[in-house]
């Protein structure tokens, strides 16, 4: 039988020795229990997290991930809301309240998962994290943090700001991440470097590359239509858009790293368009068709093992 655990998420800094620890249920023995850390769970087969991935947790998963634990996110948390008042009588019986707890998120994470195995629709409310995500994604955050840094001196050094040498330090710091990011892509991704040529990219196409990794890390698909969606690249007109574009802001951000790369090499110094970033996006997403990958899985399902 499966060892299944549902985790509440939490932050914790490493200068806080006293801070809190997760909260878990376990569903099969309808036991509530708390761990310092998630490395703990090892025990468990399969691990579903709530939508919160924060620093502190990626080298504890990644220490599940290259155990073999299956480790899965909730991946729609504006629907908390909806989850709580659908499961509030249940939630009461539990724990003896409906506000908001840590073990009342994990016992609504199990029923979460105890409704889209009813209605076959797991992979819709979960996704698992695999050693691409935890190698790759902590870098990209970095990147991202060092980078919007780098953009505030930049305009503190325009309006007349004196900011000494910060401004070649984050430079530095910036173009070293991101070079450790295209050496980590080339080798946990399977085919990264081929799609790369396919689409004109050499290596010091340095953003290029970057968004090339950050866009193969993040989405799970090779149905364009379904990449098209989840990059908030379709039309939403009405009173009802708001319920289409739920997208991941991360996620296109990489496109348009790669997309402005693209388009540069071909002479045009200009905003990418949404018509761009769709056909930078085709371009992937046929390479990675003819690379195999499979469907339904993402590019993380064909990632080499951690050395």
């Amino acid at each position: 039988m499966t060892r299944r655990v549902f985790v509440d998420s939490k932050w914790s800094s490493k200068k806080n020795k006293n801070s809190k620890k997760y909260a878990c249920y376990d569903q099969i023995n309808d036991l509530f229990f708390e761990v310092d850390s998630l490395a703990e769970l090892k025990e468990y087969d399969e691990i579903y997290l709530d939508s919160s991935i924060f620093p502190n947790m990626w080298q504890q998963l990644k220490e599940l991930v290259s155990n073999g634990r299956r480790v899965y996110y909730f991946s729609r948390p504006w629907q908390w809301k909806k989850i709580r008042q659908r499961f509030r009588e249940d939630l009461k019986a539990k724990t003896g309240r409906i506000s908001k707890t840590d073990r009342g998120d994990a016992f609504l994470l199990s029923k979460v998962y105890e409704l889209s195995l009813i209605k076959n629709n797991t992979h819709r409310y979960f996704r698992l994290l695999t050693i691409v995500d935890v190698e790759l994604r902590p870098l990209l955050m970095k990147e991202e943090l060092l980078y919007k840094n780098l953009q505030r001196v930049q305009r503190a050094s325009m309006i007349g700001v004196d900011i000494g040498s910060n401004v070649k330090t984050l430079e530095k710091m910036v173009e070293d991440v991101r070079r450790e990011i295209i050496d980590k892509a080339a080798r946990l991704i399977q085919g990264f470097m081929d799609t790369a040529k396919c689409l004109r990219l050499n290596v010091d196409d340095v953003n290029g590359l970057v968004g090339l990794a950050g866009l193969l890390t993040y989405i799970k698909s090779t149905s364009y239509q379904k990449s098209v969606k989840y990059l908030g690249l379709c039309k939403a007109k009405g009173r009802d858009a708001w319920k289409i574009k739920k997208y991941s802001r991360k996620a296109q951000r990489y496109l348009t790293m790669l997309t402005n790369t693209i388009l540069w090499k071909d002479g045009e110094i200009r905003p990418p368009t949404f018509k761009d970033l769709r056909r930078v996006l085709k371009m992937v997403i046929d390479s990675m068709k003819q690379m195999k990958f499979a469907e339904g899985a993402g590019v993380s399902a064909l990632a080499r093992p951690a050395r």
